[in-house]
């Protein structure tokens, strides 16, 4: 067994597939990202919630090794997130927020496109068996630029799962789509989260982090205020076991007190 795959396996073994320790960003002059640390366990789907601006997406970036920090620690799989990036990259599946597939080209041409750039064997096979997996067959031959929101995301996924990751990470995954079409990519997350794949999504929307997540860490201005279950974070807020007290509800006390 090679050097990576052992330790993937110990990673799994010790059921944790991600820890960030101190992370820290600036962006010019502001400081996006202040001393974050966290760990996201092996097969669990974890949200990170918190306003717009809170850093989420900057966060997603680094973890996807998209964006460097200016100091701390990342640990993916059990190796240098930061320093060891080619020997974790096929771990990781990532999808943006925005449609970044080129919209000249067919569902299936991008896909074999970007089957080819990741390196995947058996391109044609493998293409093949992500468009049957998240129902693509039909809209094979439709150009990227003709897609719906909702279809669009799909293809997003298809894409980040083309070399099989054991993590993913979704950048608010339902934004700005409809609430039927959201309803779609809540069960496909919930169908690879069945599979065992480590899901780790950015989302505003409480109802999405109440329905998906195992667990949440809450993000304000950079800062990590707290990290719990739903059920956990609901009793911080003082909701006391009321079945209308909702995350959102909780979500803004605590925002407002500031989680002390």
């Amino acid at each position: 067994m090679s050097v990576f795959h052992t330790t993937f396996a110990t990673a799994m073994e010790h059921s944790e597939m991600l820890r960030m320790e101190n992370i820290s960003k600036i962006y010019q002059g502001k400081s996006v990202l202040d001393n974050v640390s966290l760990s996201v366990n092996a097969g669990e789907v974890f949200g990170l919630v918190g306003p717009n601006g809170a850093g989420k997406t900057t966060l997603m970036k680094i973890i996807a090794g998209l964006s460097r920090p200016l100091s701390g620690r990342l640990s993916i799989l059990g190796r240098d997130g930061l320093a060891a990036r080619a020997a974790v990259k096929q771990q990781i599946g990532w999808v943006p927020q925005e449609n970044n597939l080129e919209r000249e080209l067919t569902v299936r041409e991008a896909l074999t496109l970007y089957a080819w750039l990741f390196g995947v064997p058996a391109v044609k096979l493998r293409v093949k068996q992500i468009m049957k997996e998240f129902n693509l067959e039909d809209i094979g031959g439709r150009n990227i630029g003709m897609l719906s929101g909702g279809m669009a995301r799909r293809v997003l996924i298809a894409r980040a799962m083309l070399p099989e990751p054991q993590m993913l990470l979704l950048d608010e995954p339902t934004v700005g789509l409809d609430p039927d079409v959201r309803q779609d990519i809540w069960e496909m997350i919930r169908d690879l989260s069945g599979k065992g794949k480590t899901i780790f999504m950015t989302t505003h929307y409480m109802d999405e982090a109440e329905q998906l997540c195992n667990r949440l860490a809450l993000l304000k201005a950079g800062r990590l205020l707290l990290t719990g279950t739903p059920e956990k974070i609901k009793n911080m807020a003082e909701g006391n076991g009321d079945p209308k007290f909702t995350l959102e509800k909780a979500f803004l006390r605590l925002i407002r007190r500031g989680a002390e």
